[in-house]
């Protein structure tokens, strides 16, 4: 799988789309600086046959276009790295662009804001080999509390009612339906990149990534119909949560998250199940009922120490562990937590099967499994 990433990095709201941002209570990032927490979170996610980044700076960022350049040269040592300074816009870029897509399977990424956060690559790894031999196919790799509960009806933001959609499947390690997705957060097939962009004349038409704020493939062509993957285990988060969706998962559901202190500097501080907050560090305690960002007596983040997200642990300097605590009953917590990311609206419902699938996945690093 080839990873192609094409962005503009710039601290400017868009005009149409989503603009919105409520991170409660969390700290501001730059984008510079999350786009680089993105980046170290792919380095680790794939052993990817191909990195192809094409990024354009806005001019404040323009000077510190060489310390990006070091950074993603570090990050991406081992892979064969194509970088250029300027991104696609125009149907033709993306038709220049296909030349260089030597692997059936490409992660598509024209954003800036999407962190890898599953503890290993295992999953991601055999959701790839499930698509291997689909030819129109895509599996969306962000936004999975948006997508594991809508998939069921269609993947329609509100549900047309309340019945599956006819094409609605459930499969060993994942959910599918058909659908005309054209989101920028997918992986997608070289044939639905081919079809995207070789069919139909449209150059003439500004399109830096498929779902353009204001226009997108959709108002310009005839979009194929193509069989959607919905992963049963969170794969990447949105930096700044989901306020933004409709209906809207809040930050005591899936909160919005921050670049952990010393993540650039590789002195992550780790305090595991305890009650109490401690600034500087990341608190981690599955028990406490609120998020930090919701409610300044939650915590961090729901994570036991066997499924920290793997972009951290080569960065940790110290894990302060409570001693006190239950592990089964952090486990039981932990898993609440996944839950509650899926049951976000009462307008949708999740099969009982895909529910015990998804604990399931989430319980791997626990050799333990609910059929056991």
């Amino acid at each position: 799988m080839i990873l192609f990433c094409n962005t503009f990095i710039t601290e400017t709201k868009p005009t149409v789309g989503k603009g919105f941002v409520f991170r409660e209570n969390l700290k501001s990032f730059s984008n510079f600086d999350i786009f680089k927490y993105s980046l170290a979170s792919l380095a680790v996610a794939y052993p990817w046959s191909k990195v192809i980044l094409k990024i354009s700076l806005d001019d404040i960022y323009k000077p510190r276009q060489q310390e990006l350049e070091d950074f993603i040269k570090t990050e991406f040592k081992d892979f064969n790295l194509i970088l250029d300074w300027e991104r696609n816009e125009y149907q033709n870029d993306w038709k220049q662009s296909y030349e260089l897509l030597d692997d059936d399977l490409i992660w598509f990424y024209c954003n800036h804001d999407h962190i890898f956060f599953d503890s290993s690559q295992e999953y991601l790894t055999s959701l790839a080999k499930s698509i291997k031999d689909e030819k129109l196919c895509s599996i969306g790799f962000s936004h999975w509390p948006e997508v594991i509960r809508t998939v069921r009806q269609g993947l329609y933001p509100y549900p047309t009612n309340t019945q599956a959609h006819h094409t609605y499947k459930i499969h060993d390690n994942y959910a599918s339906v058909d659908s005309i997705n054209f989101d920028s957060i997918q992986i997608i097939t070289k044939d639905l990149y081919h079809s995207w962009w070789f069919e139909g004349e449209f150059n003439h038409i500004k399109l830096p990534r498929p779902d353009y704020f204001g226009i997108g493939l959709a108002e310009i062509k005839p979009v194929p119909t193509h069989k959607t993957i919905a992963p049963l285990k969170e794969i990447c988060r949105h930096f700044d949560g989901y306020q933004h969706i409709d209906p809207v998962i809040d930050n005591n559901q899936c909160p919005a998250i921050d670049i952990p202190t010393g993540f650039f500097e590789n002195d992550i501080k780790i305090r595991y199940g305890y009650d109490d907050y401690k600034e500087g560090w990341i608190n981690i305690n599955p028990q406490n009922p609120n998020y930090y960002a919701y409610d300044k007596s939650g915590t961090d983040y729901k994570f036991t120490l066997n499924d920290l997200p793997l972009v951290w642990k080569n960065r940790i300097s110290i894990i302060d562990s409570n001693l006190d605590i239950d592990e089964e009953r952090v486990l039981q917590y932990r898993l609440l937590s996944v839950l509650k990311m899926t049951y976000t609206s009462d307008l949708y419902t999740i099969d009982e099967e895909i529910k015990e699938k998804i604990l399931n996945n989430y319980l791997k690093p626990f050799n333990y499994n609910l059929d056991a």
